[in-house]
């Protein structure tokens, strides 16, 4: 007895797509259990504006390390909790600012302790180091957005 060639290509075309369904279904649990990884971590969020608060504070000469954000929901405002060694006497301290949502992910706050309290005051009357810092994730989303 002798098979036709249309039944054997049908039964390899089937194995095929048999193959990359389970391939499909494969990789999307692998994908779900990292998403799940990830969302078990710091947000990437946090972490850049963390590291935007740092980099903020290096250049003014006097770096701080960000111990920690908290983030309110209904301001939105994030409170960043950092740490510093005192120019005069090399001493840890620590101090906390707001830093509050002004709108396309962008986010405004006042350091104002020590060494990033400035005697005189910027264009809106304030007398602490401004920090400015973007929501990259926003930012990135606005930018893509069509342009008219």
């Amino acid at each position: 007895m002798k098979i036709p060639r249309y039944t054997i290509s049908t039964v390899l075309l089937l194995s095929a797509i048999a193959a990359l369904g389970i391939a499909l279904v494969q990789s999307q649990m692998r994908t779900a259990s990292l998403q799940k990884e990830i969302n078990s971590l710091t947000p990437l969020r946090e972490l850049d504006i963390a590291a935007q608060v740092e980099d903020a504070t290096a250049e003014s000469g006097v770096p701080a390390t960000v111990q920690s954000l908290a983030f309110d929901p209904t301001g939105p405002t994030y409170l960043v909790s950092y740490a510093y060694h005192a120019p005069d006497s090399g001493t840890p301290q620590t101090s906390s600012f707001l830093l509050t949502y002004k709108g396309d992910g962008k986010y405004v706050g006042h350091m104002r302790t020590g060494p990033y309290l400035d005697a005189e005051p910027d264009e809106n009357g304030e007398f602490g180091t401004a920090i400015v810092v973007w929501d990259r994730e926003i930012t990135n989303v606005l930018d893509q957005r069509p342009h008219d």
